[in-house]
């Protein structure tokens, strides 16, 4: 995707969420939206899901955990959970894809075409039409299983740029809420431990 898209996911995400942390560093997490496409790793690393999903993985796990980080850095938590979504909006975006059998023209030409799509489809209100209900996940590792199995049942169906557009916003969405979640839980943990230390 391209950075434009990026964005458009983040500030459609961050609109959405009614999180303390993520309405005081919003400008953190579109930063970090675009961030893995502004590094050098960028041209030696692909961002496809068999490339970086363990990466993702961990990094979601972290995240999922780190209430101190949350609390006490909460620019640096929303930077590092814009990262993880730039990842995912491109394990559904068909160019990332290994079974895409473009030449790169056409993956140019694509993403161009999905980041007026995107946006179109974010600002129109038919991404939060066809949201799909919030599920409760109990662990990190819950919600990476979340992502692995929409992301095979995503490599099974016709490919465009619509059905990009529906399974960039639901996936990424529900990721980003159950993070929030977990850590929120985490936190009520780390809030009750430093105001009543044993």
């Amino acid at each position: 995707m391209r950075k434009k898209s990026h964005i458009s996911l983040a500030r459609y995400i961050a609109q959405d969420m009614d999180f303390p942390t993520m309405n005081h560093h919003r400008k953190a997490f579109y930063l970090g939206s675009i961030l893995p496409d502004c590094k050098p790793s960028f041209l030696t690393q692909r961002h496809e899901f068999v490339g970086t999903f363990d990466m993702v993985r961990e990094r979601i796990c972290n995240l999922s955990q780190d209430s101190d980080l949350m609390l006490d850095n909460g620019r640096a938590y929303m930077r590092r959970l814009g990262e993880i979504i730039h990842y995912i909006a491109d394990y559904f975006t068909f160019p990332h894809n290994k079974i895409y059998d473009g030449n790169l023209k056409d993956h140019c030409i694509y993403e161009k075409e999905l980041k007026f799509r995107l946006r179109e489809y974010v600002k129109s209100g038919e991404a939060f039409r066809v949201r799909i209900d919030t599920k409760k996940f109990e662990t990190a590792e819950a919600v990476c299983t979340f992502i692995k199995k929409a992301h095979e049942d995503y490599l099974k169906i016709e490919h465009g740029v619509k059905e990009d557009c529906e399974y960039i916003v639901r996936v990424c969405h529900q990721v980003v809420q159950a993070i929030l979640n977990l850590v929120s839980i985490a936190a009520g943990k780390e809030v009750e431990r430093r105001l009543c230390p044993a």
